[in-house]
């Protein structure tokens, strides 16, 4: 059994298969497709150990720049945290997580989200629980001025491009809490549980993504190459149902914003490597979750 990273997975199609499989095993998460089309580079780096030609744990790192009360800071996600079965109990996630942790010391923050079963094993780390919430605005607060909404196939090289353009080009969704630079990540989202909910707005050359989940309609994400008004974002969709979910932080709007708190069986971890604090109840971007 040996320790390898980054090419040494990403371009051997034995390791990238045998990570595939153990993440759909796992985790449910397919990541094939976002290989096949290029979307896998140097961004995402798995830090694994090998056992006869397959993958038997993993901890993946993304790089992603985050923005923060209108500051940006480098920023490490973590994630697919994974072992095979018949290699758990031996300690194998816990050296990944060391090694990973030497090698991105130089970002400002690093952070993860967790499931229940996995909360303490990060504290170990220095890691920290962070408190998110949840942001919904009234529809009936909205003058509704539907424009023309195109909806993209992602299937399509052309709806691809444009959506990898304007993700790679955006600006900030929110000076208080956004992501940049992780294109890779909301483009493995796009291909995937998304890809159904991805809209182009012409009028304001804006893409969104959203979709409709018990009478609510959660706004998953803004990308925009201009500077863009939630509102007026909102105010252009065709918009049926009395409630509307925000699935990032905003920044204050000229709307109430009713704001509670996330409940979920697992959290949000953060090691703090800078001098700035992360505060609780923002909530991570959806879109940007790895």
């Amino acid at each position: 059994m040996k320790l390898i990273k980054g090419d040494d997975i990403r371009k051997n199609k034995q390791l990238m298969k045998s990570f595939f499989q153990l993440s759909e095993e796992t985790f449910q998460l397919q990541f094939e497709q976002w290989a096949e089309l290029g979307y896998w580079n140097d961004s995402y780096c798995c830090y694994a150990f090998e056992d006869k030609g397959e993958i038997v744990a993993n901890v993946s790192t993304s790089i992603g720049t985050m923005i923060l009360d209108g500051q940006a800071y480098q920023s490490i996600q973590i994630g697919t945290v994974m072992t095979k079965p018949g290699y758990q109990g031996q300690g194998l996630s816990r050296k990944l997580m060391e090694v990973v942790l030497e090698d991105v010391k130089q970002a400002q923050f690093v952070y993860l989200f967790a499931n229940a079963s996995v909360l303490q094993f990060y504290t170990k780390f220095g890691f920290e629980k962070r408190r998110q919430a949840t942001y919904h605005v009234q529809t009936a607060d909205l003058t509704l001025q539907p424009t023309e909404v195109k909806k993209l196939d992602i299937n399509e090289p052309k709806a691809r491009e444009l959506l990898y353009e304007t993700i790679t080009h955006r600006l900030p969704i929110s000076v208080k809490m956004s992501m940049l630079q992780n294109e890779d990540i909301v483009m493995y989202h796009a291909l995937t549980q998304y890809k159904d909910c991805i809209y182009y707005v012409p009028k304001l050359q804006t893409i969104v993504i959203c979709q409709e989940e018990d009478g609510v309609l959660e706004l998953i994400d803004i990308i925009s190459k201009q500077p863009l008004d939630i509102v007026e974002v909102l105010q252009s969709l065709p918009i049926t149902v009395p409630m509307i979910q925000l699935c990032f932080t905003p920044d204050e709007l000229s709307i109430p914003v009713v704001q509670g708190v996330f409940e979920d069986d697992g959290a949000m971890f953060m090691k703090e490597q800078c001098d700035t604090h992360y505060p609780n109840d923002m909530l991570y971007p959806y879109s940007g979750l790895a």
